[in-house]
């Protein structure tokens, strides 16, 4: 019990430091919002200011139900905002003339008969290096095959020719 009650006690120093460092954590705490508060202010700003003049998809198509009145004052004020941002967007697809698009289509098919060529001559220059490979290793092994039965033969033949040989020459000593 009396560990108890010494634990309650706090001295007046260490209550002041309790104190400080809580009015510190405070303070820092109300720094901290300030300073997030500002920045979103900031982006909130810069984001006001930044537009794009490209509509997104939905509201180009809303844009061909609108009156051409509403059209135009949509457009000054895409205009007007593009004057304070200098940001351009990708020019958007027009519509060809059916000499270019047969055009395009045709040295699309011919840039993937390239790529198919190509593709099938390495196919064919690799499966040529693989043969040519095999045979040279199917010849090795035939040669070795053929060196080894003439081998074989040569000292039977030889083992024959000393035979007779000995034979006769076995007779004669006996």
């Amino acid at each position: 019990m009396e560990l108890d009650q010494d634990k309650k006690k706090e001295t007046p120093e260490e209550t002041e430091n309790v104190n400080e460092v809580q009015l510190e954590k405070q303070n820092q705490d109300e720094e901290t919002e300030a300073e997030a508060e500002e920045a979103d202010k900031a982006i909130l700003e810069r984001s006001d200011s930044v537009k794009t003049e490209c509509p997104p998809q939905a509201e180009k198509q809303n844009q061909d139900e609108e009156t051409e009145a509403e059209a135009e004052e949509a457009d000054k004020a895409i205009l007007e905002r593009s004057d304070s941002v200098k940001t351009e967007c990708p020019p958007q697809a027009e519509q060809l003339p059916d000499n270019v698009m047969l055009a395009g289509v045709k040295i699309q098919a011919w840039w993937r008969g390239t790529l198919v060529r190509r593709t099938l001559l390495l196919a064919a220059l690799n499966a040529w290096t693989i043969q040519c490979w095999w045979r040279e290793a199917k010849a090795r092994l035939q040669g070795r095959k053929l060196h080894e039965v003439m081998r074989y033969r040569l000292r039977n033949l030889n083992l024959k020719s000393i035979s007779k040989r000995k034979q006769p020459n076995q007779s004669s000593f006996l």
